[in-house]
């Protein structure tokens, strides 16, 4: 059930539940009667105060998308503490301060546009809207009106899993259609005020929800100085111009190996160090355990949420025996360990950026996972009988949806799938599927193997 389906009662037992209230404990928070919460929860409150609504939200502690909706449902204005308040240091920005940087540089031009960060699911996308968010707010002071599109399956999965705090939940589209379908009630949130609305999690797939482009540019007309930042996993039909691409954290720094001082942390080895240190304050990983961690960093491709989870594990085995899920069980290691669905994330990721790829380039992902290894554009056209257009289209249409990294040397690029792809893949892809026509041509070898260096191995 989305907030669009939910009642001003509705909405109210909701938000109860989740902050594990009862009547009496939230009236004693909020100085509002059990009576009055009893009547609201039942729809037998008509015309609320608006004083009785900002009391039952502040005890709630609702902030943004979540306390403009329970307002619009009780009919009254949205009371400006809708605006979402950025508490708490910024996320760092491992890896991604080029990312940042174009984010924020997108978002610092003439408004009327929409920026859009997009990657495959668990590549860190909400936490570099929420770095950017920061950085006008220290630069300007633009406040942040943050949304969250629900999922299918629960409202906050993605914020839970990635460790951040929470955000308001909400169907932006929800909270226009309750005035009608217009966007007075929103314009008149923001008016002509210099602000960034967020939208996180702004994703077209079936069952779910979505805020559509017309209800942007309603919502940019309006409103002037609106800025507006989402995060899907797909750009879809937006101006690549407009758009930020998140793809997998480095998982070694080449810059620093030639040095006479050790190599710093990867980004994505730094990701984790982060995570260790809020779940595990005081652990120091000694040489073994550091070289555990970096190869498991490698075997899970650097993806933030995937190096997360890993930290939750980390509690319970030593790095020793994650290395070893990590080579054999990676989408077990990539869940928390309290996932019950354990890899499930990752394999809707790859589900949700494999619906992106023709019939052909989903057959020619199988074969590519199937075989593993390094190869160049020019090494898959020979290999499986493709033109070299018809290969350069399919590579570019994967490493677009994430599916593929990119491995660059001075005279070499190649690709490689990522191994919880591989490791998805039969489950999301199986074996069945594959053309006729785009199966190997007789006589022709496998794809070769590379090493790290770029050489092929036997």
């Amino acid at each position: 059930m989305t907030t669009n389906d939910m009642s001003l009662g509705g909405l109210l037992q909701h938000h109860r539940g989740r902050a594990r209230l009862t009547q009496t404990e939230l009236a004693g928070l909020s100085t509002v009667s059990v009576r009055a919460i009893r009547n609201l929860e039942l729809g037998l409150a008509k015309n609320p105060r608006k004083e009785t609504i900002r009391l039952l939200a502040d005890a709630l502690r609702l902030g943004g998308g979540r306390r403009a909706a329970l307002f619009v449902a009780a009919g009254l204005q949205v009371d400006d503490a809708s605006f979402e308040v950025l508490s708490g240091p910024a996320p760092r920005p491992h890896g991604r301060g080029a990312d940042l940087e174009r984010a924020v540089g997108l978002l610092r031009r003439p408004v009327g546009r929409v920026v859009t960060v997009a990657g495959l699911g668990g590549t860190g996308k909400t936490r570099l809207a929420l770095a950017a968010a920061h950085v006008l707010h220290a630069e300007a002071g633009v406040p942040a009106l943050w949304m969250r599109v629900p999922r299918m399956s629960a409202l906050d999965t993605g914020i839970q899993a990635t460790g951040l705090q929470t955000v308001p939940a909400v169907w932006m589209e929800g909270l226009l259609a309750r005035t009608g379908g217009a966007t007075a009630e929103a314009a008149r949130l923001v008016e002509d005020r210099d602000v960034l609305l967020v939208i996180d999690g702004n994703d077209i797939a079936p069952g779910g929800d979505h805020v559509s482009r017309a209800t942007m540019n309603s919502l940019l007309a309006e409103c002037p100085r609106l800025r507006i930042l989402e995060t899907a996993h797909n750009a879809r039909d937006r101006e690549q111009n407009w758009t930020v691409q998140l793809g997998p954290l480095p998982t070694q720094d080449f810059a620093a190996l030639d040095g006479p001082h050790p190599a710093p942390p990867s980004p994505a080895l730094a990701v984790l160090l982060d995570r260790i240190a809020a779940l595990r304050p005081g652990y120091r990983p000694d040489p073994a355990d550091t070289a555990a961690l970096r190869e498991i960093c490698s075997l899970l491709d650097g993806l933030p949420r995937a190096l997360e989870s890993v930290a939750s594990w980390l509690v319970l085995c030593p790095p020793d025996e994650l290395v070893s899920m990590a080579r054999t069980e990676p989408l077990l290691l990539a869940a928390p360990p309290c996932d019950t669905a354990a890899g499930s994330w990752i394999e809707r990721a790859v589900a949700q950026a494999v619906a992106e790829l023709t019939p052909e380039q989903s057959a020619l992902l199988v074969q590519l996972a199937e075989r593993g290894g390094h190869w160049t554009v020019k090494e898959m056209a020979q290999r499986l009988g493709l033109s070299r257009a018809s290969a350069a289209v399919a590579v570019q249409a994967m490493l677009h949806q994430g599916l593929i990294r990119c491995e660059r040397t001075e005279r070499r690029i190649a690709f490689s799938v990522l191994n919880l792809v591989r490791a998805a893949c039969p489950s999301v892809l199986p074996r069945t599927f594959r053309p006729r026509h785009l199966s190997c041509p007789p006589h022709t070898s496998p794809l070769p193997t590379f090493t790290a260096t770029g050489g092929s191995s036997p």
